[in-house]
């Protein structure tokens, strides 16, 4: 099943930059991409060489530390991208500088191990160097977050330990995300939904812009 947020600013008040945008998301327990024009799995990683910089099938997903060997709650066992020690980073992940039409990846992380089931998601969408949307997603270890209808040409993630610390906003504050199982390209065209469509449909999370 596939669960729909947007930007939750009153659509009255403060439509603009959300319509604008143009970015909804959804977490699901599979990828929803079908036409896929780029991928990663991380399956080539070994432990401890660096992630700065790291590219696959012309997705660029970067962090300034090294690749620690680990199985996060809901992956299948196999490589991933997950930075040891943790990061004081976002993770960015970008085509070169091309723009993205829809993605979704493979999320969980290391505060799951001994810790609960929900992540505390932070997004960042830029174009052009410049922020666009941002989004607060919760979703459990294993699922797939992704991001449709264009607009931009990054994301920034990373994971933490709980909502409160999330909240901040504050990219120097430690945090623990696993990526798997990138996917660029499209989502069918009957995913595709416009936001009175996804109003009406409910939302289980949201956040304002």
């Amino acid at each position: 099943m596939k669960h729909y947020q947007v930007c939750s600013a009153a659509l009255i008040a403060a439509a603009s930059s959300c319509v604008f945008a143009g970015i909804a998301t959804y977490t699901s327990e599979s990828s929803q991409i079908d036409s896929i024009t780029n991928s990663a799995n991380f399956n080539g990683l070994i432990n401890f060489q660096s992630l700065h910089e790291y590219s696959e099938d012309g997705l660029e997903v970067s962090i300034d530390r090294s690749y620690f060997s680990w199985n996060p709650p809901g992956f299948d066992g196999s490589e991933m991208f997950y930075a040891g020690t943790g990061s004081l980073d976002l993770v960015e992940i970008s085509l070169g500088g091309v723009d993205f039409a829809d993605i979704d990846l493979q999320v969980s992380s290391g505060w799951l191990e001994n810790g609960p089931a929900t992540m505390y998601l932070w997004v960042q969408a830029y174009q052009d160097g410049n922020l666009v949307q941002e989004f607060d997603i919760d979703a459990i270890g294993g699922e797939y977050i992704g991001f449709q209808g264009g607009g931009f040409d990054q994301l920034f993630i990373g994971s933490y330990v709980s909502a409160d610390v999330r909240d901040l906003h504050d990219a120097s504050q430690r945090n623990a995300i696993a990526i798997d199982n990138i996917r660029a390209g499209t989502v069918p065209a009957p995913g595709t939904l416009a936001i009175p469509a996804m109003l009406l449909a409910g939302l289980r999370r949201k956040r304002a812009c």
